[in-house]
């Protein structure tokens, strides 16, 4: 991978988990979108499967899996330090800090929903983009982003649509929550298909380096014997 690839890997990955995280902070806008009540979230969260489909097209379904990983390690790691926060005095009045307090303090299921249905999701997505590439290769790369998306944005929803709101919602309000918010992420999702062809396909010279392991070379460990 040359070095203009890898810093356009590191701006790509960093770009993906800004989005997950503009997409947490505007879950709290709600909007009507193409005349269903949504929320900002469907604007944001939509770009993130292509990005990842740009760093699995830059370096690779490896890196791909990690960057999805860390992506949900670091969505818990603040969702902790916001209910870290959330309990410490605050310098206003006491109907200020309790506000705040519910503002900034997780719905742990809803939390939990969200990161189990992130990561299955974009792993999935992973796989479906995988295997759009073995079957054609370079050609059609808006296929890959658009299958891909069209298998990992649904799914996303009503995995965390069960994990969320199962045993409080009937089927039918699970339905309805499901195809209109599906629907206006979907819209998102294949306006953001072009982005894949910024990118270049990863090199040869990429899978090499992930071939490398963490071992002395020959001369530092002549070194050491001597």
């Amino acid at each position: 991978m040359s070095i203009r690839n890898l810093h356009i890997l590191i701006l790509v990955s960093v770009a993906y988990v800004a989005a997950q995280m503009i997409a947490d902070i505007t879950s709290l806008r709600d909007l009507v979108l193409f005349g269903t009540a949504t929320t900002a979230f469907s604007i944001a969260y939509p770009l993130t499967y292509t990005l990842r489909d740009m760093a699995h097209k830059l370096a690779g379904a490896a890196v791909a899996r990690t960057l999805i990983i860390a992506a949900a390690v670091i969505y818990l790691i603040v969702q902790a330090f916001f209910a870290i926060i959330a309990g410490l005095p605050p310098e206003m009045s006491p109907e200020e800090s309790a506000a705040l307090g519910a503002f900034l303090s997780p719905e742990w299921r809803f939390l939990m929903a969200a990161v189990v249905a992130s990561v299955i999701s974009q792993l999935v997505d992973t796989e479906v983009y995988t295997r759009w590439i073995k079957r054609f290769g370079a050609e059609h790369q808006w296929g890959r982003v658009l299958f891909s998306n069209l298998i990992g944005i649904p799914l996303d929803r009503i995995l965390f649509l069960l994990l969320a709101f199962a045993g409080s919602l009937t089927t039918d309000g699970l339905l309805e929550a499901f195809i209109g918010t599906t629907i206006v992420r979907l819209v998102f999702g294949i306006i953001s298909i072009p982005g894949i062809y910024l990118v270049e396909e990863h090199s040869q010279d990429w899978i090499h380096i992930q071939e490398i392991r963490h071992t002395d070379p020959p001369s530092f460990a002549r070194g050491k014997r001597e």
